[in-house]
Order: structure tokens, then sequence, then C-alpha cells
């Protein structure tokens, strides 16, 4: 095993370790990536910083793989994976076309009005199947918004800002 890479940026979660499988090292794990060859043999996710090279992976649902592990050879091995984050390094994130952006990159930012108004981060983000939905929270309160080519008017990443125009009755 090594160690997550030291010039990397911020590990990206890409799965959840949620329990042991069977008698032989594997382990569940629900799926966090639209990446799908990011689970392929031979992978490699981190787990607290450590490196594990992915020996085998069988799909069990949509959101949901078996994972086995190269060196994890009993539960007592892998019971200490089980409720951790496997991540990856940014580096190691396919770029997108211009104007879509991965949740991890719009998950803080600051949300204000095309007139200015602060209205709080985006704490969470809901998929709907049709668009995904920003909850935007400030001082306890909490506001959805739908996240349409009509109502985002810009993402800056880079200044950590969104800029949004607010359809009528939306508050």
């Amino acid at each position: 095993m090594s160690d997550f890479p030291t010039d990397a940026s911020e590990p990206i979660v890409v799965g959840r370790i949620v329990s042991l499988h069977g008698v032989s090292g594997a382990v569940k794990t629900v799926v966090l990536s639209d990446v799908p060859e990011r689970f392929d043999e031979g992978q490699i996710l981190y787990v607290r910083g450590d490196a594990y090279t992915i020996a085998s992976s069988t799909e069990t649902s949509r959101y949901h793989l078996i994972l086995k592990f190269r060196g994890i050879d009993s539960p007592e091995t892998a019971r200490s994976l089980v409720g951790q984050e496997a991540t990856v390094p940014e580096s190691s994130v396919p770029s997108l076309p211009e104007g879509e952006y991965y949740h991890f990159q719009l998950l803080g930012l600051n949300v204000r009005t095309d007139e200015g108004e602060e209205l709080g981060q985006i704490k969470e983000i809901l998929e709907t199947g049709s668009n995904d939905v920003y909850v935007v929270s400030k001082d306890s309160k909490e506001l959805l918004i739908p996240a349409l080519a009509d109502v985002i008017l810009e993402v800056q990443i880079e200044d950590g800002v969104m800029v949004v125009s607010l359809p009528d009755g939306l508050r």
C-alpha cells in the first residue's frame, strides 16, 4: 500500500464502504461516482490515505458493488475499511465539457442573485431525475434552487460563486 499522492489536491469521494461481504475480505461499497471504469480491476482507490488496488469488482445494483482489494484476504483485515470513504485524487477525475460540473465542485459555492443578494452556500445536491436541485443554506434557512439553464446564470468555480436568477414564487 502507498499513500495518497502528496502532489494531489483534495481527495474526491467516489464510494463509501458499508459492510463486509463473505469470508474472503470483500466489502460492499456504495458507488458515488459516475465514472464506470473507476472500479475496474487494477484501479487504485484510497481509504484513509492508503492506496488499495482493486482485485475484483462485482456490481450488485446500480449503486452498489462488491469490491475485493489485493492483500485484503479475510473479514478481519477488511473490517477496518467498513464505514470509510473510498477516494481518488482530483487529478484522476475526467474533464467535463464547458458549463458542466461535478457535484464536488459545486458543493460549498456561495450563491447570490443577479441583483447581488447573498442567498447562502450550496450544502447538498438532490438528484431528482429531471434536473438536480441545489439546497442553499444561510442562517438555518434553506432554499431549493433548480439546476436549470434559465435559473443558473453563472458558475465561477475559481471564485467560489454561483449567480442565479430566482423565478417568481421560489421563496
